[in-house]
């Protein structure tokens, strides 16, 4: 029997069991991700004026592309409608009414007036700075403060690991890596290989 065969056989299970187990940790972690979202999206009800659920998205979409690009987090009403995936006057009734909360403010260039860009306020920019990180964070903690110390160790210990291996995958396929680099000479050895035995 070759050692081929045998590694085949030894690798198939694991390979099956390792999908299986990815495919058991993503959805955990989409579910964990929706609760969080869930969370967040209570917080907007604890305002004065509870926001609507299309008004929570809105600011979501603004939040999140502040948090990607500070400098220049802004939006068209275009930009803005595509991701919400609405049509642009109902988007445009949105952002009419969040600005006239304070929430969010239209900008033009100073070049082009007709050129118009949404962004949140100055005060929306400080709650998230300031008060929104230990917001999001407290469910977590609440739930976490259910489970013991070890339990807790336990999970961060796996997350740790979780993470660990997703960097170090990306990190090989990066091109200059060194495991990329010795894809490639693995690669060109074979295919030297075949060559000449071809030839």
């Amino acid at each position: 029997m070759s050692t081929r065969a045998t590694t085949r056989r030894k690798t198939g299970p694991t390979a099956n069991a390792a999908q299986s187990d990815a495919e058991r940790v993503a959805e955990q972690l989409d579910a964990i991700g929706h609760l969080r979202e869930e969370s967040t999206r209570a917080l907007a009800q604890d305002l004065p004026e509870a926001l609507t659920p299309p008004q929570v998205r809105a600011m979501e979409v603004l939040v999140d592309s502040t948090r990607k690009n500070p400098a220049a987090g802004e939006l068209s009403l275009s930009e803005l409608s595509t991701r919400l995936g609405l049509a642009h006057s109902t988007v445009s009734g949105i952002v009419d009414r969040l600005e006239r909360r304070g929430l969010i403010r239209r900008t033009t260039r100073p070049d082009d007036r007709r050129y118009v860009r949404i962004e949140i306020t100055f005060p929306v920019r400080e709650w998230l700075r300031h008060e929104l990180p230990a917001l999001r964070v407290r469910p977590l903690a609440s739930a976490l403060s259910q489970a013991s110390e070890k339990e807790r160790a336990a999970l961060t210990r796996s997350l740790a690991l979780l993470q660990g291996l997703l960097e170090a995958q990306t990190s090989a396929r990066q091109p200059g890596s060194s495991a990329s680099r010795r894809s490639r000479n693995r690669r060109s050895t074979s295919e030297w290989t075949s060559s000449s035995a071809r030839s």
